[in-house]
């Protein structure tokens, strides 16, 4: 197929990536990573799409980056990895909210109240150790959760507790 010169975003004779807008990796990362988890991949998917959030996020597409920011956190739901979704499902909520994105507001806040529960009932390493019973933590837990933060230039990790962290969590 060609394109015509005269469409958006053809840079002349040049129909290699070279001359292509940047936001057309950013998509590609977010296909490949959609590949990747449809073949069983979590990990590799997860990877895709941290590169394009920080892409969209860079091109100001705020639906595309809330919505990779969602995948990421499924993926670690996918791995069985409640903690580090929550952070991404913590970063994501505000925008789609803003977005007026309601069914993947209603499913990541849906996904937030069960990692929450599912965190707060569950043993944090450390607890149950010898010599030490559970109940003597005076209800805190022996170490938070940490996760990446979903912005890239972030060199810094999320300390999660488990439960509400959120001063508008009531």
């Amino acid at each position: 197929m060609t394109m015509p010169e005269g469409l958006p975003g053809f840079q002349g004779s040049r129909a290699g990536t070279a001359g292509r807008p940047s936001r057309d990796r950013a998509y590609f990362l977010d296909l490949l990573g959609d590949s990747h988890n449809g073949l069983g991949q979590p990990e590799a998917a997860i990877d895709a799409y941290r590169q394009a959030a920080g892409e969209f996020r860079a091109q100001g597409a705020q639906c595309s980056y809330a919505l990779c920011l969602f995948k990421i956190a499924d993926g670690h739901l996918a791995l069985g990895e409640p903690w580090h979704a929550l952070g991404y499902l913590e970063a994501c909520l505000p925008l789609l909210r803003e977005l007026g994105l309601t069914r993947h507001e209603t499913l990541a806040q849906r996904q937030l109240d069960a990692c929450q529960a599912g965190l707060a009932v569950a043993r944090l390493p450390g607890e149950g150790r010898a010599g030490r019973r559970p109940s003597e933590g005076r209800g805190r837990p022996a170490r938070p959760a940490e996760t990446l933060s979903p912005y890239l230039r972030d060199q810094g990790r999320f300390v999660l507790c488990p439960g509400p962290t959120d001063s508008r969590a009531g």
